[in-house]
């Protein structure tokens, strides 16, 4: 399936959760409770909508904790990942999958036009993927079965 039917079929609801880049460790985890995520797209304090980085719950838990930093003085820019890979809802959700994958991580954001439009989770295309897969074997087994015929 086309990324952006992805996006438009299932995740119609989403809310794209944003911080700035001057935002503090401690603002993110915050931010991630409040809005039950495990990533927050990190764009230029400046100019809002460029998007210089993504954040998790594994940078806060790995990148400050053991290190003993301060989650209140640890600006975001300091803990995210840069050059943050993306993807375009024009490809396929194979596609994405296998970027995360391959790259090993668990988020990735949808740009269309420079513009961020969505932001997919591995755990989106998994539970994605076993409804799809469980459609198909309910249709497979009525076929089989008779249970279906002439509905």
């Amino acid at each position: 399936m086309i990324i952006q039917e992805v996006l438009e079929k299932v995740l119609i609801n989403q809310r794209l959760v944003i911080i700035g880049d001057k935002s503090s460790a401690f603002e993110a985890a915050v931010s991630m409770l409040d809005n039950r995520c495990g990533a927050l797209l990190v764009c230029d304090s400046k100019n809002k909508e460029d998007l210089v980085g993504i954040v998790t719950e594994r940078d806060i838990t790995f990148k400050v904790i053991p290190k003993n930093l301060d989650p209140k003085a640890t600006q975001v820019s300091k803990i995210m990942t840069k050059n943050v890979e993306t993807i375009s809802p024009k490809k396929t959700t194979i596609d994405a999958i296998h970027v995360m994958r391959s790259k090993g991580f668990r988020h990735l954001p949808v740009i269309e036009k420079k513009k961020i439009i969505g932001i997919l989770s591995m755990r989106d295309l998994y539970d994605y993927a076993n409804n799809e897969l469980q459609d198909s074997l309910k249709k497979h087994q009525e076929f089989m079965f008779g249970t279906g015929y002439g509905s």
